[in-house]
């Protein structure tokens, strides 16, 4: 696989959301990366699980879709939350382009070969998800938690409501769902992580340990729609830089 780019517009960067928000907690980082000439794609994935289990293949199927697949000397991942368990599978179906994963705030798949998550989310938080599902369906995102605690993670009612009402109803069941073995290629690509959230200070210092370059920019879990253009600008500078 080719080295990486050094931040030139060559770059893609495509944004990947958690599965269970949409491409609205992108939108203004995507606006402010490509008005620095970047290109930028934001792979929807509304309807994945309307097909049935197994979820996890539908998914990844779905994003890969979407994935620019001409003209593109170096694509870079996004994924944010939950959406990075997920990377591994993307990243082996890109093709013809050197490919890097920068982690926002995002759970970290496993090196191949070696243990890992079992399910989509960590059995931690599984009780958590069971308690709040009806009818083996969890409810959307905002649902899940006091209203006082939502509106801090945005900048404005405006964002509030275009991201809010993206975020779907999913089946219990995908949350369950074993994920598919990492691709034995992975971690082929370079790989870094951004820290948004205190909650994510743990897969941040796993990627320490993995050599990976870190970069720290303190808010809430959403601190992409919070300060688009700082988020942006660390992407870039994490983009290029050489492990």
């Amino acid at each position: 696989m080719r080295g990486w780019q050094h931040g030139t517009v060559a770059d893609t960067f495509v944004l990947l959301h958690a599965p269970a928000l949409g491409p609205a907690s992108w939108a203004s980082v995507a606006s402010a990366l490509g008005r620095t000439g970047h290109q930028v794609a934001v792979p929807a994935l509304a309807g994945f699980s309307t097909g049935g289990p197994p979820y996890v293949p539908h998914l990844v199927q779905q994003a890969v879709a979407q994935l620019p697949v001409t003209g593109v000397d170096h694509v870079v991942l996004v994924p944010h939350s939950g959406a990075g368990v997920f990377t591994p599978y993307l990243a082996a179906a890109v093709q013809g382009a050197a490919v890097s994963v920068l982690f926002a705030d995002a759970a970290l798949p496993p090196p191949s070969g070696e243990p890992g998550p079992a399910t989509v989310v960590d059995a931690g938080f599984l009780p958590f998800l069971r308690e709040l599902a009806i009818d083996g369906m969890v409810p959307p995102w905002p649902d899940w938690w006091p209203d006082e605690d939502l509106s801090p993670l945005f900048p404005d009612a405006e964002t509030e409501r275009a991201v809010t009402g993206e975020a779907p109803a999913l089946p219990l069941a995908f949350y369950t769902e074993p994920l598919p073995p990492v691709p034995a290629s992975w971690p082929a690509c370079r790989c870094a992580f951004l820290q948004f959230s205190p909650g994510y200070q743990e897969p941040a210092a796993a990627a320490r340990r993995r050599g990976w370059p870190v970069r720290e920019l303190p808010g809430d879990h959403l601190h992409m729609l919070i300060d688009p253009e700082a988020v942006a600008a660390a992407l870039i500078d994490l983009a290029g830089i050489a492990a």
